[in-house]
């Protein structure tokens, strides 16, 4: 690419040429045509000019050509000696122009091309050592399901170690390890840009199963159809978060039997009392078969009851506040949105961490919102208010409601309580999950509606 300076300095080296060649045919003003060398000048300004400059360079030349030879003009010999010098200087300034264009043209192809080439080559290589190194599984399918290509990953999902599989997977046919994608027809019309997702069971080289999550695309190439894989064993994900939630039953179960126990002891206590009274008043009724069936019956039904299924102290874990109200308020304002209730959400920024179980803790409020949810159904305007403030070393978070409020607050934490048709459980259970962890639930009064606190220790991390 030539520079401002290099144009500047051919052009002026044109121009000295040429007037370089007439002063020279002004002195030697002998009948030899020296029109011929101008093309000189002509072919060295032609690569930086343009066409139009060019025609009129050929048309200074013409008339310097003419006012310096030796030959008389008149008009029937020097117009058509002109003419042949103007268009054979133009002639040859047009051609050296377009093979310089040209030459250009396909110099700036070519440095593109292999600009592109080299980039390509590059973002190649850097995919090959992504796919290489990748932690997921990714193997390349051809239209018959024969493997043509497959990760180290692929190597450790499916053979555990590198001589299970013969140390390589390629060629080796995939409904072997995956049945289900092996099923999918690549081959088949309209299956050339399918792209999903699905759960499957995979099987190692030992025949050992697995739950697999796979995202594939098919694509056209070169040769043939191809299908393209990303393989994950979700085994351990899965057992985990059943797990939980097998836990999270058991949990409630204790809490719920916990309390049926308790209600059953009140009543043992207060038939007790109704004997003791009875004895009294009537000391022969003692001698009664009948009656002392009944105190057996209910001693039977107090040793039943002692069996206690209190909770079980879950385990306390340091839990980002703010990255759980986010996933809360994802949870929560669907639900709202899809019951016309108005959410507003004042989280005070930077909460500290707190201690808690995730799990448990979002039950508690799933429960709060889908009581607050169920007490404004009749109100005009709907609203649930949820805040987050720091008090000290706990964080309260507290959900609020605009609906008619409760009549009988000292009740709400009593199970078995019929409130609304409801089995009266659900705080009783959520206040059970919060001391669970050393946390707190209450109720608060409010002139509007209904106000439950959710208490939280604040986690103090040595620096």
């Amino acid at each position: 690419m030539l520079t401002p300076r290099s144009r500047v300095f051919i052009i002026a080296s044109g121009l000295a040429a040429i007037v370089l060649i007439a002063v020279v045919d002004l002195k030697t003003g002998v009948a030899i045509p020296l029109a011929p060398l101008y093309i000189v000048p002509i072919i060295l300004m032609s690569a930086v000019l343009e066409r139009w400059q060019i025609a009129l360079l050929g048309l200074v030349c013409t008339f310097t050509a003419e006012f310096a030879d030796a030959f008389t003009w008149n008009l029937k010999e020097g117009l058509p000696r002109d003419a042949l010098y103007w268009f054979a200087y133009v002639a040859v300034g047009l051609y050296v122009h377009e093979t310089v264009q040209r030459r250009r043209v396909e110099q700036a192809h070519s440095d593109a091309l292999r600009t592109e080439v080299e980039t390509r080559r590059g973002v190649e290589e850097q995919l090959r050592l992504v796919v290489a190194n990748s932690s997921i599984a990714i193997v390349t399918v051809d239209e018959s399901g024969v493997i043509l290509d497959a990760n180290d990953a692929a190597q450790q999902l499916w053979g555990g170690t590198a001589g299970d599989i013969s140390a390589s997977l390629e060629r080796l046919p995939l409904i072997r390890f995956v049945p289900s994608l092996a099923r999918v027809q690549v081959g088949r019309q309209g299956f050339e840009r399918l792209r999903t997702m699905m759960q499957c069971q995979g099987f190692r080289a030992n025949k050992d199963p697995f739950l697999a999550d796979v995202w594939f695309s098919t694509y056209n190439s070169p040769q043939g159809r191809r299908l393209t894989a990303m393989i994950i064993d979700s085994s351990n994900e899965t057992r985990d978060r059943e797990q939980a939630n097998l836990e999270q039953v058991l949990v409630s179960s204790r809490i719920a039997l916990g309390a049926l126990s308790h209600e059953i002891r009140n009543i043992c206590a207060a038939i007790s009392n109704v004997q003791q009274n009875l004895l009294l008043n009537k000391p022969d009724a003692r001698q009664v078969k009948e009656f002392d069936a009944l105190r057996q019956l209910v001693a039977a039904l107090e040793r039943m009851a002692s069996a206690e299924l209190s909770l079980v102290k879950r385990q306390a874990t340091y839990v980002h506040l703010d990255n759980f109200l986010s996933d809360l308020y994802i949870v929560v304002q669907a639900s709202l949105r899809e019951a016309d209730i108005d959410l507003a959400w004042e989280i005070t920024p930077g909460l500290p961490a707190v201690w808690a179980d995730s799990s448990s803790l979002i039950q508690v409020f799933l429960n709060l919102i889908r009581n607050a949810q169920s007490a404004l159904l009749e109100s005009e305007e709907p609203r649930v208010r949820v805040t987050a403030t720091r008090q000290g070393d706990l964080v309260h978070i507290a959900v609020a409601d605009n609906g008619p409020g409760i009549s009988d607050p000292d009740k709400l934490f009593r199970p078995f309580g019929q409130r609304g048709g409801a089995t009266g459980l659900g705080l009783y259970l959520s206040k059970a999950m919060m001391r669970s962890f050393h946390g707190e639930l209450r109720f608060e009064e409010s002139p509007i509606g209904a106000t439950f606190i959710v208490e939280l220790t604040v986690a103090e991390v040595d620096e």
